[in-house]
């Protein structure tokens, strides 16, 4: 996570993402982690677009 800024990883720590995994498709940055939850990182802010349960 270092690579991220210092507000980003304090963003993702406050948000209790567990074990997170950074992914990069078509030039969008997204963290995921273990319990299914998607944050999009777009540069100057971050997203969550998980996927909502049927």
């Amino acid at each position: 996570m270092t690579q991220f800024p210092l507000w980003v990883q304090r963003a993702i720590e406050h948000a209790g993402l567990i074990d997170p995994k950074i992914s990069t498709r078509n030039g969008k940055v997204t963290i995921s982690d273990n319990t299914g939850r998607v944050v999009l990182f777009t540069g100057s802010s971050l997203r969550e677009i998980t996927p909502l349960a049927a």
